[in-house]
């Protein structure tokens, strides 16, 4: 097949793909099993909760680690299901606004044996809302284990 032949079956493809999404202002569209068009609803954040409150979860492998924050301070839970223990939690947010680090403080941070569960006491100083959080990260002794997810 000539190039010009290959772009314009590819053409072809990409109107035939654009001819087929159709959607408005309040949410997409989609064909049901019998043909017809229904909406579909756009995903939106849906927390609950008093302004300036969050719930931020980790889950990976066994290990459960809840944040529930109400401004700029709250608790931290380790729920340790794992065959090894994991070090002193700690945190640290980067800002919704410009990114920069804010490091959190958990009070009293200590390893947690596999198969216990603790916890600790977190402040992070310079948030005064959850909405200013940009993202939420774990720390367990030296090691980064990721961020968490608003769940609430």
């Amino acid at each position: 097949m000539k190039p010009t032949g290959r772009c314009g079956a590819v053409a072809l493809v990409v109107a035939l793909m654009l001819a087929g999404c159709t959607g408005g202002e309040d949410g997409a569209t989609g064909p049901t099993a019998d043909g017809e068009t229904t909406l579909v609803p756009t995903p939106a954040e849906t927390f609950t909760g008093a302004p300036g409150t969050a719930v931020y979860t980790y889950v990976n492998g066994g290990l459960v680690v809840t944040v529930q924050l109400d401004g700029n301070a709250g608790t931290m839970t380790v729920d340790n299901g794992t065959d090894g223990d994991v070090g002193a939690p700690d945190v640290y947010v980067l800002d919704a606004v410009d990114g920069h680090e804010i490091e959190g403080e958990v009070s009293s941070a200590a390893p947690v044996a596999a198969g216990e569960r603790a916890t600790f006491d977190l402040t992070v100083d310079e948030i005064t809302d959850a909405g200013n959080i940009g993202l939420l990260v774990l720390l367990l002794g030296a090691d980064n284990y990721g961020a968490f997810v608003r769940t609430g």
